[in-house]
């Protein structure tokens, strides 16, 4: 019984896990996507098992990515402040975002 309830703490974190990084990943990819079209607003794509809910809101000349990732039970959301400097994306705020904010 104990190794039952060791196996389910184990995918557990491995499934947040999972889900922080596949956020991170949603980020990443709103990057490469306002690259080409600065006024991509967001959408969804599936990394691995998971899937992630990216949205773009342009705010003057930055931009707030939320980045809401799921992996199994476990749901991780990122939102992040971009500007961009001299062709560099700069991260000027980064948190993370629990059910209750």
């Amino acid at each position: 019984m104990k190794a039952h309830s060791e196996n389910k703490i184990v995918r557990r974190e491995v499934n947040s896990r999972q889900a922080i990084y596949g956020a991170e990943g949603g980020i990443e990819w709103a990057k490469v996507m306002l690259e080409k079209e600065p006024a991509f607003m967001g959408g969804t794509i599936s990394i691995g098992e998971g899937t992630v809910k990216v949205n773009v809101l342009a705010v003057e000349r930055n931009y707030t990515v939320t980045s809401l990732a799921q992996y199994g039970r476990a749901q991780r959301i990122l939102k992040a402040e971009l500007a961009k400097l001299d062709e560099e994306w700069l991260i000027m705020k980064y948190q993370e975002i629990h059910e209750h904010e």
